[in-house]
């Protein structure tokens, strides 16, 4: 009687321990379900270490076996052998579009990692023993599919992106067209990824599919683009600055100087420009102060500022602001010692109006 009831458990605990165990835990059990011809999958298992929590366990093993699941579809990517007329396509297209902003800049020469859209990952701890195990997996039709849809929506991005820019240069904001630009930029890079992964996982893959005639079309409006700003803004800046009755042409100079760093450039026509700025400053004595044997001298610089977008036609800046300046030799140090307080104020002025 006693045998009969281990029997009768022992079947039961097996019966049990068969429900619950997921389909893809035995290796068999997973080429039978998930298919190597139909799927992309990635398996992991393991024990939660002395000081793990088993959540910290579960989530290390699905990282792990994402890891595997990705690496899969690596693989399969180097060892495909796509469209030889399709490869050369893709890879002139990224050729000549990272030529032409390989000056504008920098954003070209990061990758991105691989992303598997639609990636599904389960995790099961048997309780048996306590080892956790992971599965990530992905059905090829499904990859495709979702691949598609990610350069349709990695498309979209692009355009919707360079709209915003050409309204921003219509209004004569370039600076801010170059920031998104700038921002733009990796978005091809992703869609350059997704594009030759798709045409590495569909063997039925074409132009149509990779969507590249589009992909061709919003390069040469990106690239057109980075080309009208990679000179940055053009500035006509008229400075008549006075040092009692003398020029004081250190403030120009000064203020391009900061102008420059933000890519700046400056020209002498106005409707060459796509600012003008115009900058009247001179001294002016104040008072002489004695304290003992020693004196200090006290000027003021004053500054008429006008910053007017030529685009538009719109003067969005007209003010005038004052430094003080001291020194113990005389007055036209003292005025010297202004300029030096008034000069970066000037620039920071300027850089907050042409950038917003």
């Amino acid at each position: 009687m006693e045998k009969l009831l281990i029997i009768l458990l022992s079947s039961l605990s097996l019966t049990a321990f068969a429900q619950t165990t997921p389909n893809w835990y035995d290796n068999d059990m997973r080429q039978l379900y998930y298919p190597a011809g139909q799927y992309f999958i990635g398996f992991a298992e393991g024990q939660n270490t002395s000081g793990e929590s088993v959540e910290t366990a579960t989530q290390r093993l699905k990282d792990a076996a994402r890891v595997e699941a990705a690496s899969t579809i690596q693989v399969h990517v180097r060892n495909t052998t796509v469209n030889q007329a399709l490869s050369q396509t893709l890879h002139t297209m990224e050729g000549i579009f990272r030529q032409s902003v390989r000056e504008f800049s920098s954003a070209t020469q990061t990758s991105v990692d691989m992303e598997i859209p639609g990636l599904q990952i389960d995790s099961w701890q048997n309780p048996t023993n306590g080892n956790i195990a992971a599965f990530a997996y992905v059905k090829k039709s499904s990859l495709i599919r979702q691949l598609e849809k990610k350069i349709t929506v990695c498309l979209t991005k692009t355009e919707t992106a360079l709209e915003q820019i050409d309204q921003l240069i219509a209004a004569g904001q370039k600076m801010q067209a170059r920031e998104v630009a700038m921002k733009t930029l990796p978005y091809f890079i992703e869609l350059e990824e997704t594009q030759k992964l798709l045409a590495a996982v569909d063997e039925y893959a074409d132009e149509e599919s990779l969507q590249l005639q589009d992909t061709r079309s919003l390069q040469q409006r990106l690239t057109g683009v980075i080309a009208q700003l990679k000179n940055g803004i053009s500035i006509c800046l008229m400075c008549n600055a006075s040092l009692f009755g003398s020029n004081y042409n250190a403030l120009m100079n000064e203020i391009k100087g900061e102008l420059s760093k933000m890519g700046c450039n400056f020209v002498n026509e106005e409707t060459q420009s796509d600012w003008t700025i115009r900058i009247i400053a001179d001294a002016r004595k104040y008072n002489v102060v004695t304290i003992g044997n020693n004196q200090q001298y006290f000027c003021y610089v004053d500054a008429e500022i006008t910053i007017k977008n030529v685009t538009t036609g719109q003067i969005i800046y007209e003010n005038q602001i004052s430094e003080k300046g001291g020194h113990p030799f005389d007055y036209e140090n003292a005025a010297r010692d202004a300029y030096k307080y008034i000069s970066p104020k000037i620039s920071d002025i300027i850089k907050q109006q042409i950038q917003q």
